[in-house]
């Protein structure tokens, strides 16, 4: 969840859960009822074509302009190029606005993927039903190639993360951590570099008690307790790590993306840059937040009505989002540089801020009938890896 969200009094988890709960009832049809609750460990969902159809999809509010032609030239078989986004459920948006424009916002996102040179990964949290449909009708027809989606719903089917792979997936799954709400998605992709691990997650907020205490108390997991974590987020963070350590036993990079809910410096943030694993967005030169302005600020936009997503401000506080690069190990043919942000080997992509301005697709953004700024509260990360 986002700065501003944060600020408020944490609502009580069971009224989350019954919001998760009101947004499911109210987009299931009469016909197919509420969708079946899937183990963690279930069978991957592999969403290579429409589970949808167009009269199966929320109505946009407006009219967007179309996904453009994917024009740019797709990253080489030699780089590793990532995008992640938290997409905004909009659960918590007023019923009117269907879920703050989410189909509107679907469209927006699909043309930053095209705008980043339709990335050979990309990661999303704060998945859903509603939108995985709506992801779903995308895939095969804004690049030159059709996406794999690999989405494994979990308890309340909302809060989810979604992997989007240009190749084949060969494994999947989905860890839960600590509190029963979070998890982690792991996928392996069968890419050019070799056998690719990528971990999409979303940590606590303030919206599921992420500053509980770990304590037996809680029923904080014992290695939690005898690492001094102090709370149910840094926990978690505790928890995702070990488990790509657990996963990751080949000799290619890995990367870990998401919404981590935690500035640069904290105990979570340190659970993987002291481990060596780059913060690939400083690592290519970028500028920390500035609070001030929202200059590389990821998080801190409203995320409950549509005001700050229909203007073109940036309205961010704080960077929570992240793509931490793991390093290739022994034997890998990945020499792992980052590309800089002005795209130092100009192959057209570089690294930085994915989706970082007001909708540049039209002459202008705002209030419904025109499109929409932003395709969510949060901006997202970017990775170009060069591997040769």
């Amino acid at each position: 969840m986002p700065y501003l969200a944060r600020m408020k009094p944490p609502a009580p988890t069971w009224l989350y859960a019954l919001a998760c709960l009101a947004l499911l009832t109210a987009a299931c049809s009469d016909d197919e009822g509420a969708p079946e609750v899937a183990s963690p460990t279930a069978t991957v969902t592999r969403m290579t074509s429409p589970t949808a159809s167009p009269s199966d999809t929320p109505t946009p509010t407006t009219t967007t302009s179309p996904t453009p032609t994917a024009t740019q030239i797709v990253s080489p078989d030699t780089d590793l190029t990532v995008a992640t986004l938290n997409i905004l459920h909009g659960i918590t948006c007023p019923p009117a606005t269907r879920q703050c424009r989410l189909s509107d916002r679907v469209e927006l996102l699909f043309q930053w993927i095209v705008r980043a040179g339709c990335p050979d990964v990309v990661t999303l949290q704060e998945m859903w039903g509603g939108a995985a449909d709506m992801i779903t009708l995308r895939l095969a027809r804004a690049c030159p190639f059709a996406y794999e989606a690999i989405y494994i719903p979990t308890t309340l089917h909302v809060d989810d993360e979604m992997i989007l792979s240009r190749y084949p997936v060969t494994q999947a799954q989905v860890s839960m951590l600590y509190g029963g709400f979070r998890s982690v998605l792991w996928a392996r992709l069968d890419h050019p570099v070799g056998a690719l691990d990528v971990f999409s997650t979303h940590l606590s907020s303030d919206s599921d008690l992420a500053l509980d205490p770990c304590t037996e108390a809680t029923h904080c997991p014992a290695e939690c307790m005898a690492a001094g974590t102090a709370s149910k987020r840094d926990c978690q963070a505790l928890q995702l790590r070990v488990f790509v350590e657990e996963k990751h036993d080949v000799a290619a990079p890995a990367v870990i993306a998401g919404d981590f809910n935690e500035s640069p410096g904290s105990f979570v943030y340190r659970q993987f840059v002291d481990r060596g694993w780059s913060d690939v967005y400083l690592a290519a030169g970028n500028p920390e937040c500035d609070p001030s302005s929202g200059a590389g600020c990821t998080s801190g936009r409203e995320d409950e009505r549509l005001v700050e997503l229909e203007s073109p401000g940036l309205n961010q506080r704080e960077r929570i989002d992240f793509i931490f690069l793991v390093p290739p190990a022994g034997g890998s043919t990945c020499r792992a540089t980052i590309d800089s942000n002005t795209d130092s080997d100009g192959d057209g992509t570089a690294t930085g801020a994915f989706a970082g301005a007001p909708n540049p697709f039209v002459p202008r953004c705002g209030v419904g009938p025109l499109p929409i700024c932003w395709p969510s509260d949060h901006i997202g990360v970017q990775l170009d890896l060069n591997c040769e």
